[in-house]
């Protein structure tokens, strides 16, 4: 049945490309002169969230934040064990008696910076920068996934225009990580019938359905030999690749770091891996990678012209990647330990092993990817390799055998595995009233279709539809583009558009 669902919602889709997004040169003021009242609103406040630190697992200080700006408008507000924040806001004059809606955003963000950046996301604020109709953060991500979704719930319930129901505004903790504010959620905190998730990334679409995933970290035990005379150390990196979200853009091919620097040491000469590195974050498409490996002196020249080769068939192979480098340099002073030629093998052969982008496309939905997996983080620490995965799929069944695969993967190299989270299908309901509501309230507001989609990436959606059953769910948000990575940007026009359908869609519930 879910399938067949589905089915329906995409018959409605028309899907289409992003915005193409043109570029000036940046201004020094954020807020562009003509914008309308209600964005500079928008932009004021999530300028204010941008001073503020929030990466995932870190979200205390944003927290405290929203309760303050709660307690100082005299709404009720209230917290739990996870730093999930949820305002009341009573519904305006005349929408008294109109059942609650609840907007939700989820408050931390993937915390990515270029290689050259000294940004310190734990006490820098996030520069903001435009650039034409584009908003975007100098050096960083932005952080617009979500903090605008957060900016645009709290201008709705602060502004006393807005003709609306009353509103809960649930803003979750670690959504990029784990989801673990939106699974610790308590399934009785919410009164609402009616639940809008601000964290879609298309003006124009509307999400009626997203993946499940599963998280896995692999634990492989590593044994470091002292190292012998007559070896030569050396680093090769790969770097500045386009990488994105590994939800939707793990269907553009683009290829992860990890797995290009695994596959250009493999069957190098013989080789020992003193460390490995790359990613920090599992649901972004690693963007750089490196290696500290030592080798027999005179093997130089052999490895070199290896990767030479390598790197040629990179370009051609990824046209696009018009950033690639690819880095090879001795090391000034040799090291003193390095692994064994067989556990360097070993951990090759293990990053090599396991699937890495679409695992399976969906014979359901032309293009639309069914299963995959990226490895988002590699780091040699304490004795051990520690890779974390994340794998998603819209058929549960799928999404265990590719999980399992992993594990028995790991196990044959010698590794452990844990499965770190799990989040479920949110599957789509197209019979609701508020997505038929959705639907009405765009096509009146814009003389155009909503189009309707679901996504290969995860939204908390499937926690609140798995805790409230009843609860009618759908997606919406302004259109950004490389979030996950420094090139994330914010169309700003988008935002516009999004509270005037919302302005509309509100007034209708």
């Amino acid at each position: 049945m879910r399938y067949i669902f589905m089915l329906l919602v995409l018959v409605l889709s028309f899907i289409s490309g992003f915005y193409c997004l043109a570029s000036a040169e940046p201004s020094k003021n954020y807020i562009a002169v003509n914008e309308g009242a209600d964005t500079k609103r928008i932009l004021a406040i999530f300028e204010e969230i941008s001073q503020v630190p929030r990466c995932s697992k870190e979200e205390g200080p944003i927290s405290a934040w929203l309760v303050r700006w709660a307690q100082e408008r005299n709404l009720a507000v209230k917290t739990d064990k996870f730093n999930n924040v949820i305002i009341s806001v009573p519904a305006s004059r005349g929408y008294e008696d109109r059942p609650v809606v609840a907007l939700q955003a989820h408050m931390d963000m993937v915390c990515q910076k270029s290689a050259q950046s000294t940004h310190n996301f734990s006490s820098h604020p996030i520069q903001l920068v435009r650039d034409g109709e584009l908003l975007r953060a100098k050096s960083t991500t932005l952080g617009a996934d979500d903090g605008i979704g957060v900016a645009i719930a709290l201008f709705l319930a602060e502004n006393p225009d807005v003709e609306r129901p009353a509103l809960e505004l649930l803003f979750t903790t670690d959504e990029e990580m784990d989801m673990s504010g939106a699974a610790g959620l308590a399934s009785d905190i919410l009164l609402a019938e009616r639940f809008i998730n601000i964290d879609s990334e298309a003006e124009g679409f509307v999400t009626l359905g997203s993946a499940g995933g599963v998280k896995i970290e692999i634990l492989l035990p590593l044994n470091f030999v002292p190292l012998t005379t007559g070896i030569e150390a050396y680093t090769l990196s790969i770097s500045g690749l386009k990488g994105g979200h590994s939800g939707l853009e793990i269907d553009k091919n683009r290829p992860n770091a990890n797995v290009l620097l695994a596959q250009a040491l493999h069957k190098a000469p013989p080789l020992q891996i003193i460390s490995f590195a790359g990613g920090s974050a599992d649901n972004a498409i690693t963007m750089d990678s490196v290696a500290v490996f030592a080798l027999p002196a005179g093997s130089a020249p052999a490895l070199q012209e290896k990767i030479a080769l390598f790197e040629q068939e990179l370009r051609q192979e990824y046209s696009d990647e018009t950033n690639l480098e690819v880095a090879l340099n001795p090391v000034a002073e040799l090291p003193k330990k390095a692994l064994s030629l067989n556990d360097s093998d070993n951990l090759l052969g293990l990053i090599l092993a396991i699937p890495q982008g679409v695992y399976e496309w969906s014979k359901t939905f032309p293009g639309l990817p069914e299963t995959s997996n990226n490895i988002g983080i590699s780091e040699t620490r304490d004795g051990e390799l520690r890779l974390v995965v994340f794998h998603r799929s819209f058929n549960p069944q799928r999404l265990a055998e590719l999980a399992q695969k992993i594990e028995a993967t790991a196990k044959m190299s010698g590794a452990t595995s844990k499965r770190r989270s799990e989040f479920p299908t949110w599957p789509p309901n197209p019979n609701s009233v508020l997505y038929k509501k959705a639907l009405a309230a765009y096509e009146r507001a814009f003389n155009s279709t909503l189009r309707t989609e679901v996504l290969h990436a995860g939204l908390e959606c499937g926690f609140i539809a798995e805790k409230y059953p009843h609860m009618e769910i759908i997606s919406i948000g302004p259109t950004m583009r490389y979030v996950h990575t420094p090139s994330e940007h914010l169309f700003v026009p988008s935002v516009e558009r999004i509270l005037l359908f919302l302005r509309g869609l509100l007034k209708d519930l």
